[in-house]
């Protein structure tokens, strides 16, 4: 295997991470929006195939986070609670239970008048786990596993695993620790797709905030919006990021790693051959904002969109949204492909 890795964190990659101030939110005006590192892999499996792996997948987050002091503090389960509760010992060992064994084989065997048949179908999944970090103000770490219903007859949706660390950790620890996370909680999990990058995080009032930040998300064009569901995926790639996973499938209907190295020439692409025929593309040593009004349009994420956007989904994640027209949304989901907005100043005049 040729080893692909990205060079060492360059000044001008360290630059762009700095240049967020540490303080987490946006601002006092929108305080439940954080802009964090997210993980995210999309598994065409149900829960039961997926068991052996979670436990390792979590030990696995926690292990990286502790080492800039990160913890997992709350949880949210509602087969464990109806309300949230602290990460205790008792808790924490529910939450292992939950993890490490699927209770629910196909739905067809149940009965459909049954208590079960009627709580998974009418809340549209089977496990959810979702831990963060923080008290009354998160702290920017979560971890969020979340699958889908097992119908014997798979549907079009996936299982989610995904996990956040907050700017502060970028900065602690540097990109390469969170590609290094990225890299291992790939290793152990058997998708179709994945990504990590920027991405904004909502504690609450998504639809109402995310009018409030049309013009911020233009102008950094490396931000992501998390989709909220999986429904109608199907083998589309979620969008351009820092980092980009493809499955066996995704790989080889592109062409192949010779394809990827053939058509991606841009100097911080870095293309990197996984175990199980699977791919990581790089775009660079860090993960980049952009920025529009600076002439910051992140030409590699341009470069990536052009030779995959046969394969990308055609929709928006947020099309339903009070507060975007659908070309509004149509124009931000296809922000590498269409003509960058025209910088309104010259980033080396200071």
């Amino acid at each position: 295997m040729e080893d692909a890795s990205p060079p060492s964190l360059r000044p001008n990659s360290e630059s762009c991470v700095n240049k967020y101030p540490l303080l987490q939110h946006f601002a006092t005006t929108l305080p439940r929006v954080q802009l964090v590192m997210r993980i995210v892999f999309y598994l065409p499996h149900d829960h039961g195939v997926l068991a052996p792996v979670l436990r390792q997948a979590l030990d696995t987050y926690l292990r990286f986070i502790a080492a800039s002091g990160g913890a997992l503090t709350s949880g949210d389960d509602p087969d464990i609670s109806e309300d949230s509760f602290l990460l205790t010992p008792d808790a924490w060992e529910e939450v292992h239970k939950e993890l490490e064994k699927a209770r629910f084989g196909p739905l067809e065997d149940m009965d459909q008048d049954s208590f079960w048949f009627w709580t998974l179908t009418k809340r549209g999944f089977d496990t959810w786990v979702h831990l963060t970090g923080g008290e009354s103000d998160p702290s920017g770490f979560e971890f969020s596993f979340r699958s889908r219903l097992p119908w014997r007859e798979p549907s079009s949706e996936y299982s989610v695993l995904s996990v956040k660390v907050p700017m502060q950790y970028l900065e602690d620890q540097g990109p390469e620790k969170a590609r290094d996370l990225a890299q291992a909680l790939a290793e152990l999990l058997p998708f179709n797709t994945g990504h990590a990058g920027l991405s904004l995080s909502f504690t609450r009032g998504r639809s109402r905030l995310l009018p409030l930040l049309r013009d911020q998300l233009v102008r950094h064009p490396g931000w992501d919006v998390p989709r909220e569901s999986t429904w109608g995926m199907g083998d589309g790639i979620d969008g351009i990021h820092w980092l980009n996973f493809l499955g066996p499938l995704q790989l080889e209907a592109v062409g192949g790693i010779p394809a990827l190295r053939s058509h991606l020439s841009h100097p911080e692409t870095t293309v990197q051959e996984l175990t199980g025929g699977r791919a990581l593309i790089s775009l660079g040593s860090a993960p980049l904002a952009g920025d529009t009004k600076l002439g910051e349009t992140l030409p590699a994420y341009r470069e990536l969109a052009r030779f995959l956007e046969p394969w990308l989904l055609p929709s928006t994640p947020f099309t339903h949204f009070e507060g975007y027209t659908q070309e509004e949304a149509r124009h931000w989901w296809r922000r590498f492909l269409e003509a960058p907005p025209v910088p309104v100043s010259n980033p080396r005049d200071g």
